[in-house]
């Protein structure tokens, strides 16, 4: 029989939402540590805070989620760049694929023609399988009625200890507090920001670092001016992954920087060596066409 999960993405394709919706919240149940099924159950909301808290649950339990890391940037483009004319958030989390409404096909014609398309494995074993009288069928029952009293306990058992690690889990993420035995909080910074952005830290004080989409222009006006030549970047975006992060200075030349690990999901960027006056970029490649990258750019001036 198909998973839940995989129901609800047939579901999803053929344009029945709440049919989706009903399979991927039996999904979260099953299969609750795979990050495709928050990915999915973020794509077919149209709440932004619950799509944010769903990538950001995908994110936890697969840092490297390309999906996620897309479905989140584009949200967090959203309060710098308005969104495009029928732009959305399935189009990002590629390859999951963007959603099709069948017009004019009622919800149990587009079902009926999910299942021809996809027929579940018992109903393949049904068709193949040729009819020996009832002799077959009678020993499947006598089977089930022969199963253990105390196999049901344990099953039983199991079910409650998954619902108990959900609601844990799931209570964690959208009340945002920290459970002791979940994670373990390294106090690196002595004062945290205020809001989720890329800043440059200098003693206890943080100046944010406008955020550029596309190309880095040529223009200056807005970047941050500094006279520190080893900066000491704080980066408070936890859909961004670090690993596809780059520096680069003015000639587009790749700069060499340690990652320190800090708590809430926060990360400190300092440069290895001593910065020459010039602008220096961090660039977050999301894919290969320069005009999804983002860009936070600063500028070191001479004493």
């Amino acid at each position: 029989m198909a998973s839940s999960l995989e129901q609800g993405i047939e579901a999803a394709k053929a344009g029945l939402m709440e049919e989706a919706l009903a399979h991927l919240k039996d999904a979260i149940v099953e299969e609750p540590e795979n990050a495709n099924v928050w990915v999915w159950l973020s794509a077919i909301i149209e709440d932004e805070d619950k799509q944010t808290i769903f990538l950001k649950k995908a994110l936890e339990i697969d840092p490297g989620n390309r999906p996620a890391q897309r479905g989140l940037a584009f949200i967090e483009r959203k309060k710098y760049i308005p969104a495009k004319p029928g732009e959305k958030l399935s189009d990002y989390t590629r390859p999951i694929g963007i959603f099709k409404n069948q017009q004019g096909v009622s919800p149990s014609q587009a079902a009926s023609h999910v299942a021809s398309e996809n027929p579940m494995p018992e109903q393949v074993a049904a068709s193949s399988t040729p009819a020996t009288g009832t002799s077959e069928s009678t020993g499947v029952v006598q089977t089930a009625k022969q199963r253990k009293p105390w196999l049901d306990i344990l099953l039983y058992g199991l079910t409650l200890m998954v619902f108990i690690i959900i609601g844990i889990l799931i209570g964690s993420t959208l009340l945002n507090v920290d459970i002791p035995f979940l994670s373990r909080p390294q106090t690196v910074l002595e004062t945290l920001p205020e809001e989720n952005g890329m800043f440059l830290k200098q003693e206890d004080q943080y100046q944010k670092v406008e955020m550029f989409q596309g190309v880095i222009p040529d223009d200056q006006t807005g970047m941050l001016v500094t006279t520190d030549t080893t900066p000491s970047i704080v980066m408070s975006l936890p859909w961004v992954n670090i690993d596809t992060l780059k520096l680069l200075d003015e000639k587009d030349n790749p700069v060499t920087f340690n990652v320190t690990t800090a708590e809430n999901n926060i990360s400190i960027i300092d440069p290895v060596e001593e910065l020459s006056p010039g602008r220096y970029c961090l660039v977050y490649l999301i894919n290969s066409t320069q005009s999804q990258n983002l860009y936070w750019c600063l500028i070191i001036s001479e004493n």
